[in-house]
């Protein structure tokens, strides 16, 4: 199989998964109705959640099963699962059936973790990965913009919960489309046949050090002259411990604690100013329709970045993730404007800040990726997204009805501020240890 033919099938299988998975929760309160539930607010708040917090408490099992059978295979748990939540939602006949469908959904999800440790075992050019990780992120983003009108034209026709048993087709069709992927193959013996080394990631601790750490095999010296199963041992041990390093070091000398963390912040603020646009909006005496623009503005501007990213990537340089969460601040308070010229500004704003973070995080995945243990690492990434997503959710709910509808936009430029001193921190860190090892080496 072709490489664009084997990335189109993982893209299109994706989007797939998220047009179902991103457009049907708009509609909860319909779907409550249907079901005789009560409307209550916090109902449709926790409801759309929990699939986000299903799959952030799930992402670490699932990242090791990948690791362990094989990202093509969780890639296919991924979709199935979907396709089977989605089942058990389409034929709820109760709330709390209801409530079954969506947490298996999210459990058994996770389709962008997924598609993306598939596609980091299989590619191994960094910059050829990082542009497709951003269109990874660009098919949900399309999935945001098109599922609502799609699915909101349905509504009128359908009943909400029926459209459900519908929209499985999908992710099942995703399935079989994935069986044509090739397998990837992951086996501790084929590793260590393969290479005896395991590089350590780049951190500031290690990255003036140039000792990979044996491992013996069957026909290393290592192994020939030693014939204490003690020491083999000890070396499987400490291949073991340098695989550890990748998630277990300290927040500033580690690089994926550090862009998962990064992932979080931006999740909450992009979040944070869903779940209440809607009323917000219309305080300014917008239809429907213009309402709906307004909110997919954000959205569309980052579709049109990304597909223009390849000419504008000749003409300058990588965008810093600090000036992307600088310009989602001042997206985010230029909300607090009255005046509606000056919201559209900042739903254009919100786009363009959102494209440099993204683009800027998957330059820094791309180059810190390690295929071996890319189920884990993605759906780390994958799981403090959710997190931050689900953090920001439930702040707004829980303090919207106290300090207004602006809140929202206040608390999202608060984090993007945060995440800015925090880049600042760990780039601090980065240029003392730096010097400090500079100058032991004098």
């Amino acid at each position: 199989m072709s490489y664009r033919i084997m990335v189109t099938i993982v893209l299109f299988c994706h989007y797939m998964s998220a047009f179902s998975a991103l457009g049907m929760p708009l509609f909860l309160p319909l779907m409550l109705q249907e079901l005789d539930a009560p409307l209550q607010s916090s109902w449709v708040g926790l409801l759309f959640i929990l699939p986000t917090l299903m799959t952030a408490i799930a992402a670490r099992f699932w990242g090791h099963f990948a690791d362990t059978y094989g990202r093509k295979t969780s890639l296919l748990r991924a979709e199935l699962g979907l396709a089977v939540g989605f089942l058990i939602c389409g034929f709820s006949q109760s709330l709390w059936q209801l409530i079954i469908g969506l947490s298996i959904q999210g459990l058994f999800g996770g389709t962008m973790a997924a598609s993306n440790a598939y596609l980091a075992t299989s590619i191994t050019d960094k910059n050829a990965l990082k542009q497709v990780l951003n269109f990874t992120q660009f098919s949900a983003r399309l999935a945001l913009i098109t599922a609502p009108i799609g699915l909101g034209f349905l509504v009128y026709h359908y009943e909400v919960l029926s459209l459900y048993r519908v929209l499985a087709i999908l992710p099942l069709l995703a399935f079989l489309l994935s069986c044509w992927l090739k397998k990837d193959v992951v086996s501790a013996v084929n590793v260590v046949k393969k290479a005896n080394t395991i590089e350590l990631p780049k951190t500031a601790e290690n990255t003036h050090i140039h000792r990979p750490i044996d491992i013996p095999t069957p026909t290393s010296n290592a192994y020939t002259e030693t014939t204490s199963g003690k020491k083999v041992k000890s070396y499987k041990q400490e291949a073991h411990h340098s695989v550890q390093r990748i998630t277990g070091a300290t927040f500033f000398t580690n690089p994926y604690l550090f862009l998962s963390l990064l992932q979080f912040f931006l999740a909450f603020c992009m979040v944070a100013t869903f779940p209440y646009f809607l009323p917000f909006a219309k305080t300014f005496g917008l239809s429907t329709s213009q309402i709906g623009q307004l909110y997919a503005m954000p959205h569309v501007i980052y579709l049109i970045c990304q597909l223009l990213s390849g000419r504008l990537r000749i003409r300058m340089p990588t965008p810093s993730l600090t000036l992307g969460f600088a310009v989602l601040a001042v997206a985010a308070l230029l909300h607090l404007s009255n005046y509606l010229a000056l919201i559209w500004l900042a739903r254009v704003l919100f786009g363009a800040g959102m494209f440099m973070c993204y683009q800027s995080l998957h330059t820094q995945m791309a180059s810190t990726n390690q295929s071996k243990h890319s189920g884990k690492i993605f759906s780390r990434y994958d799981a403090l997204s959710k997190w931050g997503g689900v953090l920001a959710g439930l702040s707004v709910t829980l303090f919207v009805p106290m300090f207004g509808l602006l809140f929202p936009f206040v608390i999202s430029a608060v984090m993007a501020v945060i995440a800015m001193i925090t880049i600042k921190m760990h780039q601090d860190y980065a240029t003392s240890a730096k010097n400090h090892t500079y100058s032991k080496n004098i």
